[in-house]
């Protein structure tokens, strides 16, 4: 039974729906048939669905979507696959459904490419490459509906298992279902994972404290070296205001070169560095590729914990001038 895919919107849950088909099928290269992935969607309902990155393709999701609005036979192909046959947008193929158990191919126009698409890796990894066309077109040409997927977009806390259970409430059977929060949770929980990022953390804890530690101790050992001249500056007429004044930028200028310098240095070394670190086996490892995105909101919490240690530093070196008396320091300059 095909129930009508808004049926799964009643489930409160649940936010978006469409239908997803998957198809093999065959494109004519010259004298021979290629093997081919049809994907078909559902054009109306997709974006509303379906994760998508700039890099996925050169054109937005909503206009390759559009694309294959303006004509109903119209075909989105991976982009190598198209190098690799001298394909171009605007021209036509020959396209067989292997469900449609037709020897003859059917023409379709080329209407779009693109590079990475949901759930399909490249034709190296899977041997075919892939092709996605309007799924009310495919099933014209098979005859009637084929059995599809239904991608689905949740709130972020659901519970799985009692959406299964509301949704056979609606006679919605599940057959089986598969979650990306579920799969992002176990790879959490692996335990190289944990030690890698746990050795991180310490490593990032570690060297936060000695920055702090050091930098309080520079503010001291700073002071007690120029005490001298901070006595001369007092006795020649500078207030303890205009000498706070005077360290407090210094400070300030400290805090911010280094901060400013550190964050463009690590924002850089993260560009160059981190999409190498994406290894492994198997066809998700490396597809997509890894994009660098700088934790700003961390990094604006390590930001205020300087501008704390820096309000920390400017009282304790305010105390330090209140206490220092003006001819000790001009007699401790004559001593030496």
């Amino acid at each position: 039974m095909f129930i009508p895919v808004g049926e799964h919107l009643n489930v409160k849950d649940i936010e978006a729906a469409t239908r997803v088909g998957k198809f093999d099928a065959a494109v004519q290269m010259q004298d021979r048939w290629q093997p081919a992935t049809m994907i078909g969607v559902d054009r109306v309902d997709f974006p509303q669905v379906a994760f998508w990155r700039r890099d996925f393709a050169s054109a937005s999701l909503g206009a390759l979507m559009n694309s294959l609005a303006i004509a109903s036979d119209g075909v989105l192909i991976e982009r190598s696959f198209m190098r690799q046959q001298g394909l171009r947008v605007g021209d036509a193929i020959q396209l067989r459904l292997n469900a449609a158990n037709a020897k003859d191919g059917v023409p379709m126009r080329i209407v779009g490419d693109f590079r990475y698409f949901p759930t399909w890796y490249s034709p190296e990894e899977e041997g075919k490459p892939l092709m996605v066309a309007n799924l009310d077109w495919i099933f014209e040409q098979t005859g009637g509906e084929r059995p599809y997927d239904v991608w689905i977009k949740t709130t972020p806390a659901i519970d799985f298992e009692q959406m299964v259970h509301e949704l056979r409430t609606y006679e919605i059977s599940v057959l089986d279902y598969q979650a990306s929060s579920v799969r992002i949770a176990e790879e959490l929980r692996r335990p190289e994972r944990q030690g890698l990022f746990g050795v991180l953390s310490v490593g990032f804890l570690a060297s936060a404290l000695l920055t702090v530690l050091g930098f309080l101790l520079y503010a001291l050992f700073s002071f007690r070296r120029r005490f001298i001249e901070l006595g001369t500056l007092r006795a020649i007429g500078l207030s303890t205001r205009q000498l706070a004044i005077f360290l407090s930028c210094e400070l300030a200028f400290l805090i911010l070169l280094g901060l400013g310098a550190g964050t463009g240095i690590g924002a850089l070394i993260s560009e160059l560095f981190i999409p190498y670190f994406q290894v492994g086996s198997g066809p998700a490892a490396n597809i997509p590729p890894f994009t660098v995105e700088i934790a700003w909101f961390a990094v604006t919490r390590l930001h205020m914990l300087f501008g704390v240690l820096f309000f920390v530093a400017f009282i304790v070196l305010i105390v330090l001038l209140m206490r220092m008396k003006v001819f000790q320091a001009i007699k401790l300059g004559e001593t030496v």
